[in-house]
């Protein structure tokens, strides 16, 4: 670097004494040698050093000149405070009263931080632990994984992913809790989703264009289970555990249908996200620890959240442990739409568990299917700050604002797990209840990164007093101050 500017030094000096040269040649001359100057000083300042920064929403990134290597830790913390205003029902017995006191709860609803990076040649890693991870009981607590996961990108192919990682789902699912309007996903997605599972992974990641996204996901065993054991599945000391030999798949696909069009009625322009998933999940070898021949396929359930209320124990939606499943598969279509200030977004969800029924000789003798379905219906507005779609992701980039944006917001969804049509000998109808939510809240954001959300729900919920479970009816309210870097 030295000789270079010695060099132009000499130059400079030997122009000096050229006496032929025209004053316009000269005048060139110098301009040329100055540029030359001008990007030695460049390359002396920037060397080959790496750089390390703060990215609004992204956290504190450290990257190498050539971008090859790169390190990323971010984080989101969500301090909820929520409790029941009234929970009244019918009991089994007919008599009716208040079945839950009134009363308020806190939690952290997440702590989690996220490490990621990249080491060369497409690949790189990803690690995200939540401490606020657990059952309800606090002293029951512990850290769970949610992504640990080694990817390979492939250039104008997409991106493959190893390890533990989100299933592909629909919207509501696929959107980052970051992201969300409302303060728990709705009761549908709880019943049909698979979660974070260990596996592999394909998606488009945008090599299919910003507006595509296309995401496949194959696993193996628990939700969240970084760890999967080898067993002996014909029973004894070896018998394996409840779904341990659970396989499955999901993929989804997303279409960003319309994007910033500024010539709509409402101005600020239009977006339109819409989107199909399908899940399986293949139960037909399983076994309850310990169990027979007739427990096959023990399958405990998803229920679902009453009120999106994460501090709530009583569920009233839930099916409870399944025996005797083979297949558990659910799929539906959604959408969210951008007008503007203006936000929707609805998602329907179909779901059924095959049944087979092994008589005394282990022969399976098929049993009739148990179908579900749900659904939900979303709407906000922003007074200021601007909603945004990532088709390339298949999800709500949330709302950017640089202060003070102020937002209401209204939801309504629905569940219905009571098929009468199951007719099972000896064992009734299967009926895990029913139920709708009304939502309404708002949502203030002190800028991006940090946003308060109050929300209050009327939930009616049925069931069928036959098998043991009641009706009733459930308000509450619940507030969230959700902080990210």
């Amino acid at each position: 670097m030295k000789n270079k500017i010695l060099t132009g030094v000499a130059v400079m000096t030997s122009l000096a004494f050229v006496n032929d040269a025209s004053s316009q040649d000269y005048g060139a001359q110098i301009d040329a040698l100055q540029n030359e100057l001008l990007k030695v000083k460049q390359q002396m300042n920037s060397g080959d050093k790496g750089k390390a920064y703060f990215e609004k929403g992204k956290g504190l990134r450290v990257k190498s000149t050539d971008g090859k290597y790169k390190f990323q830790i971010k984080g989101r913390l969500m301090y909820d405070v929520g409790g029941i205003l009234d929970y009244e029902g019918t009991l089994a017995d007919g008599t009716t009263g208040q079945l839950t006191e009134a009363g308020l709860g806190s939690e952290f609803r997440r702590l989690r931080f996220t490490i990621k990076g990249e080491v060369g040649n497409g690949w790189g890693f990803a690690f995200q632990p939540d401490f606020a991870d657990g059952d309800d009981n606090a002293s029951d607590r512990t850290v769970v994984f949610k992504d640990a996961l080694i990817y390979k990108k492939m250039k104008g192919l997409g991106k493959l992913t190893f390890g533990n990682q989100k299933a592909a789902a629909g919207l509501y699912e696929n959107t980052s809790s970051n992201n969300l309007i409302f303060m728990e996903r709705p009761m549908h997605n709880e019943t049909m989703n698979f979660g974070h599972r260990a596996g592999i992974g394909y998606d488009t990641s945008g090599a299919l264009g910003k507006r595509f996204h296309l995401k496949g996901t194959v696993f193996h065993g628990l939700e969240s289970a970084v760890e999967q054991n080898i067993s002996d599945n014909e029973g004894g000391a070896e018998q394996a555990t409840q779904n341990d030999e659970s396989f499955g798949g999901s993929v989804a696909a997303h279409y960003q249908v319309l994007k910033n069009k500024n010539d709509n009625f409402f101005g600020n322009g239009t977006s339109a996200l819409v989107g199909f998933h399908f899940g399986a999940l293949d139960l037909s070898n399983l076994d309850s620890a310990g169990g027979t021949k007739a427990q096959q396929g023990r399958y405990d359930t998803n229920s679902a959240r009453a009120n999106g209320l994460h501090t709530l124990a009583d569920k009233p939606v839930d099916l409870g442990n399944e025996n005797n499943l083979k297949y558990h598969h659910f799929f539906g279509p959604q959408y969210s739409l951008i007008m503007g200030q203006l936000f929707t977004q609805g998602e329907y969800q179909v779901g059924k568990y095959e049944y087979s029924a092994p008589n005394t000789l282990g022969d399976e003798v098929a049993e009739e299917d148990f179908n579900f379905h749900g659904g939900s219906i979303s709407i906000a507005y922003a007074f200021s700050g601007k909603f945004k779609h990532s088709g390339k992701k298949g999800a709500l980039g949330g709302l950017k604002c640089k202060r003070h944006c102020f937002m209401p917001k209204y939801q309504y969804e629905w569940i219905d797990q009571t098929d009468h049509d199951t007719n099972v000998t000896g064992t009734g109808d299967r009926n895990g209840g029913s139920g709708e939510a009304h939502t309404f809240g708002f949502n203030h954001y002190f800028n991006s990164n940090v946003r308060l959300m109050a929300e209050y729900t009327y939930g009616d919920y049925g069931s069928d007093n036959s098998n043991g479970m009641r009706d009733s009816d459930i308000s509450s309210i619940q507030a969230r101050l959700h902080l990210k870097y």
